[in-house]
């Protein structure tokens, strides 16, 4: 949520006030430090960025926000213990529950007594993949393609039948054939995949084609839904988001299998008082709120600390790239998603930008 001001803990700090009005002035998320690693600052875009991922930052030691293995914290160190400036690229914000998209991070001392200041700029456009990554990508979207042809053609004939239940099945695999296959064609052999192809639409229409898929694939796992129907737009990428949502979904359903009582929640809100700068030179703006809650085991112990980091899956054959790719996507919208967990109820939140044309 944004704030007028910065946040600071002038008792605790070992910084001028002329330096620190400095900090509270950048245009990019700024997080002041101790020697003891503590948070003793935040600037109103720090605030903005990590308005979601608890309350008291102040005081709180970076690994409590980042986890233990953050890359964030591993730089603030390097800075700490050679009280000299470093920075690095395409650093993943990521922590507990939480992933924010990925940013450029500096950290440099200032002030005195070990004092560091990390300074994040957000990427504005999509990091390019090196070449060995995107010959995979290009191979996988060579044989994803291959069988689909077949599986719309089959799906055609079944749609041939009197049965409307049958046609109704038919044109849901078709779509949904169509869509993947126009993800696949957005793979460039430069670029990996495309940036969004923004248009407005109202979310609802991703969260309906997910509903109807999950349905298909889960038939007895029970599905509610409860939307908010004065919903204001969101200009994204409606392939993209229906991908992002769907990975969320498929975890929900598994996690629910073979429960009696599984069930999985679609709810959608309006959060007029929330409002978040997603990028240094932007504007902060008002956020629609999509949650996807299951009431299964909770999160597995051994991943809950870095869902969504790429590879890590407590599932037999799962490769855990799901959730990644949905973090990535929803950051390309100048989104965030977190996530919440105990036994009988985990919930992912996904915080979208509404549409400027229907902007308060």
């Amino acid at each position: 949520m944004v704030t007028d001001t910065a946040i600071s803990l002038r008792a605790g700090a070992r910084i001028q006030p002329d330096a620190e009005r400095w900090l509270e002035a950048l245009p990019a998320p700024v997080i002041g430090v101790d020697a003891g690693e503590r948070i003793r600052f935040v600037n109103a875009e720090a605030a903005d960025l990590l308005a979601g991922v608890g309350r008291g930052l102040l005081g709180r030691r970076l690994e409590e926000i980042f986890g233990s293995d953050a890359p964030v914290l591993l730089l603030a160190r390097r800075a700490l213990a050679n009280g000299a400036g470093v920075a690095e690229a395409d650093v993943a914000l990521v922590g507990p529950g939480f992933a924010l998209g990925r940013a450029t991070v500096a950290a440099g001392p200032v002030g005195e007594n070990g004092y560091i200041a990390l300074v994040l700029t957000r990427a504005t456009r999509a990091r390019q993949a090196p070449p060995n990554v995107n010959a995979a990508a290009r191979t996988l979207a060579h044989e994803v393609r291959n069988p689909l042809a077949g599986i719309r053609a089959a799906a055609q004939l079944i749609g041939r039948n009197d049965d409307p239940d049958s046609a109704a099945l038919a044109k849901l695999i078709c779509d949904e054939v169509d869509r993947i296959r126009r993800l696949t064609d957005r793979i460039d052999p430069l670029d990996s995949l495309e940036p969004p192809r923004f248009e407005r639409f109202n979310v609802h229409e991703a969260l309906d084609r997910v509903r109807r898929l999950i349905g298909s694939s889960a038939p007895d796992v029970m599905i509610r839904e409860r939307y908010d129907p004065s919903l204001p737009h969101v200009r994204g990428d409606l392939d993209q988001l229906i991908q992002a949502f769907l990975n969320v979904a498929k975890n929900a359903a598994e996690a629910v299998a073979g429960q009696s009582d599984g069930e999985i929640a679609f709810l959608t809100a309006y959060r007029p008082g929330v409002r978040i700068r997603s990028a240094a030179s932007g504007a902060a703006r008002a956020q629609l709120e999509v949650q996807i809650v299951d009431n299964g085991p909770g999160l597995h112990p051994d991943i809950a600390d870095r869902l969504f980091e790429p590879f890590a899956s407590a599932k037999s054959g799962g490769m855990g790239l799901g959730l990644t790719v949905s973090a990535d996507i929803i950051a390309r919208h100048d989104g965030r998603i977190e996530v919440e967990s105990a036994p009988g109820r985990t919930a992912f939140k996904i915080l979208l930008p509404i549409d400027t044309e229907d902007a308060p």
